[in-house]
């Protein structure tokens, strides 16, 4: 018969080997990526052209007994050396954004981020915007691991079964960590106007997340180095007509040799509602997407000259529906812009 020892022995093997071969590629994501910019590129905050701020929650798997929920929020000011000269005026931006991952059960293993960012516009044209953008994003990220939550084989006792009061002894090899994190990203975009039929804009952009590096470890005198994220994501949006656009998008996140991506498209209608203020100019858009041999994603959004405001719903297609109670996971974003009322712009 095994001994308590050789139990925790064993548990502590296959615990290693599950985080070795199961956890990678786990940065949190995102199923409305555009409407996280900061998040997705550092690049993007040079297309904002006023304050904005922009918040997101995404809840996964919300009828089991181990949910993962990420939240995220940020804040963009752009900076003009000439505001009455557009585009050429509008040099670039900063952001600040923050982020939070919670998962397994009890919400025993946790993540925080925090960011600050800085993109400068390079414009390749006077004519029509043609420009790329290149960024840079600095922060650290915070790991924790609430042992108090984690359950041992020596905690089990064979006549009245587990024992809390039984203190592990591998608690002490568990440690919180922060680090500094370092990404990079660049972005491009041409307003076509008139020189392609009914298409209003093409753009294309890449980012390098964890260029450092990192030790991510929560295990004492252990490194467990997080690989370079990279993220490669285009589009266009194409008139309809003047009230109608569709938008084609795709992203794709490579970490570890670990390849998650996500193609769809976008049909927006402005309403024919007579709102004023800052819900003038009511947008509705209609998506559907689908993350390669994961999920199908539908989503609907608001915009107006000020608001934004987003859902979307994941159903996931592998083998995984049947052990998750066919639970899918939602997504809402929010976002207001301060600027004086004007016509809202479909960017993706």
């Amino acid at each position: 018969m095994e001994t308590t020892r050789q139990r925790n022995y064993y548990f502590i093997v296959i615990l290693l080997f599950l985080g070795a071969s199961q956890l990678k590629a786990q940065d949190p994501v995102f199923s409305q990526f555009y409407n996280s910019a900061a998040y997705l590129n550092p690049a993007l905050i040079g297309e904002e052209e006023n304050v904005f701020v922009n918040f997101a929650h995404r809840s996964q798997w919300g009828n089991l007994d181990f949910p993962y929920t990420t939240s995220q929020v940020s804040l963009i000011v752009p900076y003009f050396n000439n505001k009455h000269v557009k585009p050429e005026g509008h040099v670039g931006g900063i952001g600040v954004s923050f982020y939070g991952d919670e998962a397994g059960q009890g919400s025993n293993l946790r993540t925080y981020g925090g960011n600050a960012s800085f993109a400068y516009n390079l414009h390749l044209s006077n004519k029509s915007l043609n420009r790329i953008t290149f960024a840079l994003q600095m922060g650290f990220i915070h790991k924790n691991i609430d042992v108090n939550k984690l359950e041992w084989g020596e905690q089990y006792n064979p006549f009245i079964g587990f024992d809390n009061t039984v203190v592990p002894a591998e608690l002490d090899q568990f440690q919180n960590t922060t680090f500094l994190d370092v990404t990079a990203g660049a972005f491009w975009r041409y307003y076509a106007n008139s020189d392609l039929k009914n298409i209003r804009s093409v753009y294309a952009g890449i980012s390098a997340g964890h260029l450092n590096n990192p030790n991510e470890s929560v295990i004492e005198g252990t490194k467990s180095r997080l690989p370079v994220l990279y993220k490669v994501h285009g589009g266009m949006i194409i008139a309809l007509s003047d009230k109608a656009s569709l938008s084609a998008n795709f992203v794709s996140l490579l970490q570890d040799q670990v390849n998650q991506s996500n193609i769809g498209s976008f049909l927006s209608y402005k309403l024919p509602f007579d709102t004023k203020g800052q819900m003038s100019g009511l947008v509705t858009r209609i998506g559907a997407w689908y993350r390669v041999q994961d999920s199908f994603i539908a989503s609907i959004e608001f915009l107006s000259n000020n608001l934004q405001f987003g859902f979307s719903y994941d159903w996931n297609v592998t083998s995984l529906r049947y052990n998750n109670r066919g639970a899918g996971s939602f997504e809402i974003s929010m976002g207001y812009r301060f600027f004086k009322p004007a016509a809202p712009k479909v960017r993706y």
